[in-house]
């Protein structure tokens, strides 16, 4: 999974969101303190975690990812999966915040 995340980050998006998806996600990260890249990077990351939860993974696999290899804080990790799933894949946005359990 970190080696998925670490080639979304330094692979250019082919496509970019018709709208301000992108650009207010990244705001948003921002607001909370957390700079993981552009603008792109932040909302290809964001895809990726989308497709690892639709393939079996957690969120709590996602925010012990972010805790881990990108050092947020907790806090920060599940704003991140928060937004993250908020704006890329609302199927998976949870009713509450996710939990170390599982």
């Amino acid at each position: 999974m970190f080696g998925a995340l670490l080639a979304v980050m330094l692979v250019p998006a082919a496509v970019a969101s018709a709208d301000n998806t992108d650009a207010d996600f990244s705001s948003y990260l921002e607001s909370h303190g957390i700079q993981l890249g552009t603008a792109s990077q932040t909302a290809n990351m964001a895809r990726t975690m989308c497709q690892d939860l639709a393939g079996g993974y957690t969120q709590t696999d996602e925010i012990d990812q972010l805790t881990g290899a990108h050092r947020l804080s907790q806090a920060q990790a599940q704003a991140f999966v928060g937004a993250a799933t908020a704006d890329y894949c609302p199927n998976k946005h949870p009713a509450s915040r996710p939990t170390p359990d599982g």
